[in-house]
């Protein structure tokens, strides 16, 4: 053939990167995938493939025609070249091998490519590549092997011991019987007393010799991986479906303990095995603990070492290899080859067991999802306003920024203790219990000189007599760090609550371990409040139940959950409570069961978290998203939600004119015309807003307003973002005898003790009334008010010469013979000195008029309105207000119209509005600038 034609054809060969005896035994193809491209015109070719290394082949060559045509590539996927397993059984240690393909035109070879590879020993595993390598180890469970009838026949003895029958029925009478065959399982091997051998310090790198179980259990010594090997085949031959637990450094054995299975041999998802094992589905066993010295709960011991390794980093676990799975997709045991005592090599080849009558399901089938708790009302509620969307979405942060979504461990401090103590520890909080809180290394000298340095390397049986014993835990932190952490969290926690009245340090109980776009997040599950106080100056904190509060969800969580993966938790966001609390262990199996039907990549972590945490928002979004309808009845509301950029139309009725008498007699604090009317608006239900600088008297008006409404039998709700507000306002009713009546609900007044306190001493309150004296208080008021609206009608009345108040303005002597004098018009000219100028001259003007004289050519003028003045009658003494239209320094204040938004400016005495006639001038005048006005300001005498 023309040697320009061979030179263009190409073979590319995909073959496995390393073989192996289970391969061969398994008749698992070492080439993939073969490409044969270049070919430029059609030809009838063969392609041979071999297998060889220093030795000779390892294998039968494998001999393929393939018809080629021109200008396209021919692909072949199923080459079917195996290895010989007698041939790979002979191979002793690893060594390099190759694979060899050439392709054939008739006579001539045109094409050859070889792939070198890996030739592993007879018994030797290696994690690569990883999916295969996984599936290739459970060959390596040999329940066949007679070593393993022998510790059968030991284990029906122990059983026989501990349960009175010796039977070994799998699955038929259920879980706790599993666990049962389990354990004596355990004990049996452990009897055995083999030695623990150091693993190789990867799986991927180095690999491993897998001992038989001969090796393991007469031999007496096995690495972890060889443990569980031998266990799972144990466990195999008992009817019990094992699962070998497999990480980058390690292994140890899990086992079904119902008659479940994985829809694959290998797991790879880590989390979702985790998930099963916490709700109860998968027993683990750390087989290491197999080889403990000494009389010990080895299975105690082995199932407590075991679920050590489930929480945290699981990037670490390679894989679940599920062995009854693999026998379902045809992956064997490998040959067991024995020595009889003659000396003759047996072999012992796999049986499979009968088929059972119906085969399991796989676990976590996708299940359809149900309807979501409040679904029918969101589907007959109707649509929700934007407005709304945009207040809800003020009020819950469902960001990444949000802790209670994205929790980081530098902004906690996790609490060390084991996972089944959480319900203890919320126990103890609900009955009123402080917990104490240890640095992590103040541990014990004992448990100092066996070598434990942090309280993360004591027993579980240690720090849960710590907890229940001495009611103290550990928390992640050094001793020469525990002050200043702790003391830097219990001064936020207190600065928060002192600036808006919420406690937000919360012990987070439970992880929710799930991912976000690739990211993935931790989430608490159940929030407790509490209070973190020290037990004596540099001493160490203690950590109790915050009684405004109790245990909740955490439903920015759920929330969260439910938009953007459409998942609800019904057993989370309503969970089931025991006699103090909520039942954690209930709200934990619940998430995970619903995770684990939906098949998510999640999993719930037993975890103990103290941590600032934003959380009193969510009660306002909650029911603003669950209420906004109801709420949307209120005609303000309305008006925000629809016509926001519209004027507010008030339903009540501006009545114009207040009659305020009679108003100020249920008015303890005095108060002015516009002050007393802003109560008058309140009482008749109007809308309106009040506002004004300091010391205009808001406080005074809302102390009035409270004390109205007190006395008409109504409730009344004061709220307020700082507490500053609301103590001004508490002294005030305090003072005024009101204080019985009030309740706090902030902050320490909030908790439930305090309030039913407060409660029970309003139910008891009673007070001295003295009738009498406040009939006649009132009279007495009764009969100022009479007098003083009867001066000012008189201040309007014309003289004899037909002069009235107006003729003050002028010149004060004969019509025609003296110049006409001005006021000076407050805020028009002639600065501080023209407007008291003009303030002297109207008290000269009305002095005359006071005393009955009547002068001037004035008859027949109108009456005269004081604006902005506030006058003391008296020889040459008189005091400047302001204009209505200014503020103190000068500033014009544009008062805003009635109704929503509308900003009432209540000022002081001598700023506030005109009166409508000059009888409310001659009482300004009459009262002086430190008294209330009384009156309605009406014309006429009362």
């Amino acid at each position: 053939m023309d040697e320009a034609r061979r030179h263009a054809i190409t073979i590319e060969l995909e073959a496995r990167p390393v073989l192996s005896y289970a391969m061969a035994h398994n008749r698992i193809p070492v080439v993939s995938r073969l490409v044969i491209d270049g070919v430029d015109r059609d030809a009838d070719a063969r392609v041979l493939l071999r297998v060889t290394d220093a030795t000779g082949p390892l294998g039968a060559p494998t001999e393929l025609a393939v018809p080629l045509v021109a200008g396209e590539p021919a692909v072949l996927d199923d080459v079917g070249l195996v290895l010989d397993p007698t041939a790979i059984l002979q191979v002793e240690e690893r060594r390099p091998a190759t694979v060899v393909a050439e392709l054939h035109i008739g006579p001539h070879r045109v094409a050859a490519r070889s792939v070198p590879v890996t030739l592993l020993a007879a018994h030797q595993w290696q994690a690569v590549p990883l999916a295969l390598s996984l599936e290739m180890l459970a060959a390596h469970v040999v329940p066949n092997h007679p070593a393993i009838g022998v510790l059968v026949r030991e284990v029906a003895d122990d059983l026989a011991r501990h349960t009175g029958s010796s039977a070994s029925q799998g699955y038929q009478a259920g879980p706790e019987r599993v666990d049962q065959i389990v354990a004596a399982t355990v004990r049996a091997i452990h009897a055995r007393d083999v030695a623990y051998a150091m693993p190789p310090a990867s799986w991927a790198d180095d690999g491993q010799k897998i001992r038989t179980p001969d090796e393991v259990l007469n031999g007496r010594v096995g690495t972890c991986l060889d443990t569980a090997v031998v266990l799972a085949a144990a466990l195999e031959h008992a009817g019990i479906r094992p699962l070998l637990w497999v990480f980058r450094d390690h292994a140890f054995l899990g086992y079904w303990r119902e008659q479940l299975a994985f829809d694959s041999t290998v797991e790879l998802d880590a989390a979702l095995a985790v998930n099963l094992a916490d709700l109860g589905h998968i027993g683990l066993i750390e087989t290491t603990a197999l080889t403990a010295d000494g009389d010990v709960d080895v299975v105690a011991a082995a199932t407590g070492a075991a679920r050590q390794y489930l929480h945290g980093d699981l990037s670490q676990v390679d894989g679940i290899v599920d062995v009854w799975r693999a026998r379902q997709d045809q992956v064997l045991p490998l040959p067991a080859r024995v020595r009889d005592d003659d000396g003759a090599v047996r072999v012992v080849t796999y049986t499979p067991p009968a088929p059972s009558a119906a085969t399991p399901p796989p676990v976590a089938p996708p299940s359809p999802r149900g309807p979501e708790p409040g679904e029918d009302r969101r589907r007959t509620a109707p649509a929700e306003p934007p407005r709304v969307t945009r207040w809800k979405n003020a009020l819950l942060d469902l960001s990444l920024r949000n802790r209670l979504i994205n929790a980081h461990e530098r902004s906690a401090l996790n609490l060390v203790l084991p996972g089944g103590d959480l319900g203890a520890l919320e126990d103890l909080l609900h009955q009123g219990s402080a917990v104490t809180l240890r640095a992590s290394d103040e541990i014990t000298r004992v448990a100092a000189e066996r070598g434990a340095q942090t309280a993360r390397q004591l027993g579980d049986d240690q720090l849960t007599g710590l907890l229940r014993d001495d009611r103290a835990v550990h928390v992640d932190v050094t001793a020469a760090a525990y002050p200043s952490r702790l003391r830097g969290l219990a001064h936020k926690a207190r600065t928060i609550t002192d600036e808006t009245g919420a406690n937000n340090l919360y012990l987070a109980l439970g992880t929710l371990v799930w991912d976000l776009d690739g990211r993935t997040l931790r989430s608490p599950l159940i929030l407790v409040p509490v209070v973190l106080t020290p037990a004596r100056r540099g001493g160490r904190y203690r950590l109790s139940l915050d009684e405004a509060g109790s245990s909740t969800p955490n439903f920015c969580l759920v929330e969260k959950l439910r938009r953007t993966h459409g998942l609800t938790v019904p057993g989370l966001a309503e969970p089931a409570e025991d006699e103090a609390g909520i039942d954690l262990d209930a709200a934990f199996e619940a998430t995970r069961r619903v995770i684990a039907e939906r098949g998510l990549n999640f999993r719930v972590e037993p975890t103990a978290d103290l941590a600032v945490l934003q959380f009193a928002k969510f009660r306002l979004w909650r029911d603003l998203d669950e209420s906004w309808a109801t709420f949307a009845q209120n005609p303000l509301v309305s008006h925000l939600l629809h016509t926001p950029t519209e004027a507010f139309a008030d339903p009540v009725a501006d009545p114009g004119v207040h009659d305020l008498d009679g108003l100020d007699e249920r008015c303890p604090v005095p108060a002015d015309a516009s002050q007393l009317r802003a109560v008058a608006d309140a009482v008749a239900g109007r809308t309106f807003v009040l506002e004004g600088p300091p010391g205009t008297g808001k406080s005074q008006t809302i102390t009035n307003l409270l004390a109205h409404a007190v006395s008409e039998g109504r409730r009344v709700l004061f709220v307020a973002e700082k507490r500053a507000a609301l103590d001004v306002v508490q002294k005030r009713l305090d003072s005024v005898g009101l204080g019985p009546l009030c309740l706090d609900l902030h902050d320490r007044g909030s908790k439930p003790n305090a309030v039913r306190q407060r409660i029970a001493a309003a139910l008891d309150h009673t007070v001295a009334v003295d009738t009498l004296d406040h009939d006649a208080r009132v009279e007495d008021l009764r009969a100022a008010r009479r007098a003083l609206t009867r001066y000012a009608y008189r201040m309007g009345e014309r003289n004899a010469a037909g002069q009235s108040l107006p003729g003050a303005r002028g010149a004060g002597g004969g019509a025609g013979t003296r110049r006409r004098r001005r006021t000076a018009r407050p805020g028009v000219g002639g600065g501080r000195r023209g407007r008291a100028g003009g303030a002297r001259r109207v008290a000269r003007a009305v002095r005359p008029v006071a005393r009955g004289r009547r002068r001037g050519p004035s008859a027949g003028r109108a009456p005269v309105v004081l604006r902005g003045h506030r006058v003391r009658c008296g020889p040459g003494r008189a005091r400047r207000g302001g204009h209505p239209g200014r503020r103190r320094g000068g500033a014009p204040a544009t008062p805003a119209p009635s109704g929503a938004g509308c900003r009432r400016r209540p000022g002081r005495a001598g700023a506030a509005r005109p009166p409508a006639h000059p009888a409310r001038a001659a009482a300004a005048a009459r009262r002086g600038p430190d008294r209330p006005l009384v009156g309605s300001g009406a014309a006429g005498p009362r």
